[in-house]
């Protein structure tokens, strides 16, 4: 009965909460669910505070292996121009963070990949598209987001015609997440052969149990023949129709609604660890299945040999189950790990305390912590959130920039040149608590010196917020801030 009338409520107070959230919720029933999550969801700041625990004592037995017994070989690196003058680089702290990870996010590295950044929407798109045009056996495509404009159009039109020379293809979409995408779509898609599912249907004539939309499929992830794995945080939107470097983007001021060059970065890998993602699509996609009909066989496994020397592991975590802490618990011991910097990119930054002081004392030892965020974003309220925490991480000396000129929506870390990861987890309680994440965790000097060298760049379209501007906001930003951090927990 409970459950029942916060539904209710949630309906009543829906287009209040729509409102005030000022977020992209564009059905009735999706604001109502919201609110339905606000008020019969269980206090979310204990849970967050229990996954940062794990990480705390959940310390590698293991620390000392050498890169032997590990089984991971490991890139031979030299110091870059910013490291010459101090110890500790390369393979020593690979295998520092190697060893680390593997005990914290209950993860396996493989060795033998070789990986490819991907910057924004046309250049993404062209790699993938190119890739499923070679696509002999199948194509998995797994997202949050799939409209049916320009973008969707041509993907549609693209996997049609790949079905026809016979390769099997599934996709998986977020019933939330995509929830403008006209059944005409679906249905046009199904008639060719090609399977798509949503993940947590919100319509309660294809499942009742609507309650389950609280926990969200962000998964961003496309294998091809089990031997290509792209991830990171590009759903198929118009809002990837260009570059967010082009002249367009940087021209003036940005509206979320209408832009059409957000700031996002995919990985491509190719090499062993492609099976990880592959396992990871499968669960999903035989989560809601009966258990006589489920999605197997060799044939999605296929024996790869070495492509590069990049060491991969898949870190995910599931809303409400027992593995939701691996993402958290990777980031706060790669941050706690860290000898010398942490560059960050996060499109939704609103962690809880105990995440930022994790922030604060690394920066109070030394750590060049750095943090890119948005300026702008398609919600104002995490943007407000964000600034919360400027104060107290600007004390601690914690850098912080904003990105101008385009929407920043990309998810990605590298720590000391060479640990690096790309995927779908925002720093938020959502990403961190209640979705289904996916991020790819690289070990590589080399792939860690490009992630750094796409951060300097996109430097180049921030501006660097200092402690001296930051106490001199106006009232209204600092109410506007107070507003956000009152609803951290629920956005």
């Amino acid at each position: 009965m409970a459950v029942v009338l916060a539904f209710i409520c949630s309906l009543i107070l829906s287009p209040l909460i729509g409102w005030l959230l000022r977020i992209h919720v564009r059905a009735t029933v999706s604001s109502a669910l919201i609110v339905f999550a606000l008020l019969s969801a269980c206090s979310v700041g204990p849970v967050v505070e229990r996954g940062l625990d794990s990480a705390q004592t959940s310390k590698p037995d293991n620390a000392d292996r050498t890169k032997a017994e590990s089984g991971i070989k490991l890139e031979a690196c030299q110091p870059s121009s910013r490291d010459q003058q101090k110890k500790g680089q390369g393979g020593a702290a690979s295998e520092d963070h190697i060893s680390t990870s593997e005990k914290v996010g209950d993860l396996t590295f493989q060795a033998g990949n070789d990986a490819r950044l991907k910057i924004d929407g046309p250049g993404t798109y062209g790699a993938m598209f190119a890739d499923m045009e070679k696509a002999k056996q199948h194509i998995h495509l797994e997202t949050f987001i799939l409209e049916d404009g320009k973008v969707g159009e041509d993907l549609a039109e693209r996997l049609i015609a790949i079905r026809r020379r016979g390769v099997e293809i599934r996709i998986l979409i977020d019933a939330f997440g995509s929830m403008d995408l006209p059944d005409e779509y679906v249905e046009r898609l199904q008639q060719h052969g090609i399977e798509l599912r949503k993940f947590h249907p919100i319509d309660p004539s294809e499942d009742p149990r609507i309650w389950r939309s609280n926990n969200r499929d962000h998964r961003k992830l496309l294998i091809i023949d089990g031997k290509i794995a792209y991830t990171g945080g590009l759903n198929f939107s118009a809002v990837y129709s260009e570059g967010s470097f082009s002249v367009q983007s940087t021209s003036g001021s940005v509206d979320p609604d209408t832009d059409s060059a957000w700031r996002d970065t995919q990985v491509r890998i190719v090499g062993p660890a492609v099976s990880q993602f592959q396992h990871y699509f499968l669960a999903m996609w035989n989560k809601d299945i009966s258990p006589e009909e489920p999605l197997q066989g060799e044939t999605y496994f296929p024996v790869i040999d070495a492509q590069g020397n990049i060491a991969v592991a898949v870190v995910a975590s599931s809303g409400g189950d027992s593995d939701e802490f691996n993402v958290y618990s990777l980031v706060v011991s790669a941050i706690e790990q860290a000898r010398r910097r942490v560059w960050i990119t996060q499109a939704y930054f609103a962690p809880n305390p105990e995440f930022i002081d994790r922030f604060t004392a690394a920066a109070r030892r030394g750590i060049d912590l750095r943090l890119l965020l948005p300026g702008v974003s398609d919600s104002s309220l995490v943007v407000q959130a964000s600034r919360s925490s400027y104060q107290a991480l600007l004390e601690s000396g914690v850098r912080i920039y904003e990105r101008s000129g385009s929407v920043l929506h990309a998810k990605t870390i590298v720590v000391d040149g060479v640990w690096s990861s790309i995927g779908s987890t925002n720093f938020d309680y959502r990403s961190f608590v209640h979705n289904y994440e996916l991020n790819a965790v690289l070990v590589s000097c080399h792939f860690g010196a490009a992630m750094e060298k796409l951060f300097e760049v996109d430097l180049t379209q921030s501006k660097e917020i200092t402690l001296e501007a930051w106490e001199n906001r106006p009232f209204s930003q600092r109410f506007e801030e107070w507003i956000g951090d009152m609803f951290r927990e629920w956005l």
